[in-house]
């Protein structure tokens, strides 16, 4: 998080006049920091502090809100009044607003606490440009998978991903498979890595874990439909070749509405900062599914807030070997290593 912070810092270099956020806006935003709007870091305990948030604002008026570095998100509208940015769904119902703090290298956004935008609880947020902020992330060898002649494939990670071309790879999949097959009654997990040429094409699937063969022969054939909806990843400007994966989950209506109540108590007791009976009902959740990657995640921090730091390095390990996202990496690298 450290270096998350210096880049926000870094990039930071004054605000825009109100008459130029309209013109300026139009980029790929993600967040480097959140804090409070003296300054003060989040306490970890907050699950805002490492939240990931990648805002795609295009022409004229239309924005992708997406909490995974290799979605493009929801849609959403938004529009700027003054110093006011507002959020709205696609059928122009408002959703949020924020008072642009910002906005030339970074993106600074104030969102109102409960007593307005001078509440001491309000949080302030930092955009960086999408492009600047994988500059400044390192290349190490553990974002390599293989090197073979001139062609090395690297992991996905935010500096180097494919894009696919719609909202979401993942849900592309579980449509595709639901209008072929139902999955009720049955349960399971897949998890599959494929490869996303310099070419922008899609190969070397491989099924890491399998729910039955049936099921896992349906994932490659609607897979294959997907082919050629990528784009493929940039390295300093070059197309490069990188790996990605999609990880399935069902649940039966016997575990999954256990495992639904049981993640509701859990978040009541955890806003309450009553983390050892959030942690029972995120172990009771887990039984039911032990898979869910917010449940883990949670269930990490809440460990660590009762000392187990060893315990919340392991759900967290969990949740990155499912298919990591930004706020466990962070959490990782500070406690873990």
């Amino acid at each position: 998080m450290k270096a998350i912070c210096i880049i926000a810092l870094t990039l930071l270099t004054g605000g825009a006049s109100a008459q130029n956020f309209s013109k300026n806006i139009f980029n790929i935003w993600v967040t480097a920091q959140v804090t409070y709007p003296n300054g003060a870091s989040l306490p970890d305990a907050n699950p805002l502090k490492y939240l990931y948030i990648k805002y795609k604002f295009s022409q004229p008026d239309r924005l992708n809100i997406a909490t995974a570095y290799f979605e493009n998100g929801s849609d959403r509208l938004f529009e700027i009044n003054g110093n006011s940015l507002v959020i709205k769904s696609p059928e122009g119902g408002y959703i949020n607003s924020y008072r642009i703090e910002s906005l030339k290298d970074t993106l600074v956004l104030l969102q109102a606490g409960p007593n307005g935008f001078d509440d001491d609880d309000a949080l302030k947020f930092y955009f960086v440009p999408e492009t600047k902020f994988q500059n400044y992330l390192p290349l190490g060898p553990d974002d390599i998978v293989s090197i073979k002649g001139q062609d090395t494939i690297y992991k996905q990670s935010r500096k180097i991903y494919a894009t696919y071309k719609g909202r979401s790879f993942q849900q592309a999949i579980y449509d595709g498979i639901r209008t072929r097959t139902s999955m009720d009654g049955r349960a399971g997990n897949l998890t599959a890595t494929f490869v996303v040429s310099k070419t922008g094409l899609i190969d070397s699937v491989r099924i890491l874990e399998g729910i039955d063969t049936k099921f896992d022969n349906l994932f490659i054939k609607i897979f294959n439909q997907q082919r050629r909806n990528w784009k493929a990843a940039m390295l300093q400007g070059n197309p490069v070749s990188v790996q990605m994966s999609v990880n399935l989950g069902y649940s039966t209506s016997a575990t999954a509405i256990p495992a639904v109540l049981a993640e509701q108590k859990a978040i009541e007791a955890y806003n309450r900062s009553d983390y050892e009976l959030a942690m029972y009902y995120y172990d009771k959740a887990l039984a039911n599914a032990p898979n869910d990657k917010d449940n883990l995640y949670k269930r990490g921090l809440c460990k660590l807030m009762l000392g187990n730091k060893d315990g919340a390095c392991a759900d967290w390990n969990k949740v990155k070997s499912l298919g990591s996202t930004p706020s466990v990496d962070e959490l990782l690298q500070k406690y873990c290593r």
